[in-house]
């Protein structure tokens, strides 16, 4: 059963989950693009970096997800009857305290350098998921986010 974390914090980590499962190197790649921090201000080497702390989801029940199968984990309800459904009270993926979802698919994996797919869980957004680097940009997307500073559309430009 494909399953993502909620979170409640003012200021979530960033979730990342891996959907593609052909190539570990490719994987560790991505990891390691991640690693590296956002440099936000070059003239301050101790204060102007930020590496967004990050929950993984590394579960090949992921295997080939699609946005829409990520979402749709994002509003199910967290109380499963004893059959496997689901009760009524889904909540929109915008509740459930994520404020971008980041996905390593087989396109993340397959470039030179590697990518993610950014997904908004705003069901208000108008915006198609769309492709990032995965060094430093997913920091600072998620960031800007989280503190609502910049909108999800503004990354896609």
């Amino acid at each position: 059963m494909r399953v993502l974390p909620k979170t409640d914090a003012d200021y979530p980590p960033m979730l990342l989950v891996r959907t593609d499962y052909r190539d570990d190197d490719a994987w560790q790649r991505v990891l390691d693009a991640l690693d590296k921090p956002w440099v936000f201000d070059e003239d301050d080497e101790d204060n102007g970096r930020s590496k967004e702390e990050i929950v993984r989801v590394d579960d090949p029940a992921w295997a080939d997800a699609t946005p829409a199968d990520v979402l749709a984990a994002l509003t199910a309800p967290e109380d499963r009857d004893s059959d496997g459904g689901g009760d009524e009270d889904g909540e929109d993926a915008a509740e459930s305290g994520w404020p971008v979802v980041f996905l390593a698919d087989r396109a993340s994996m397959e470039g030179p350098e590697p990518t993610l797919l950014a997904v908004s869980p705003d069901p208000e957004e108008r915006t198609a998921p769309y492709r990032i680097p995965a060094l430093e940009t997913p920091h600072e997307m998620h960031c800007n986010l989280a503190i609502a500073n910049m909108d999800f559309d503004e990354f896609g430009d």
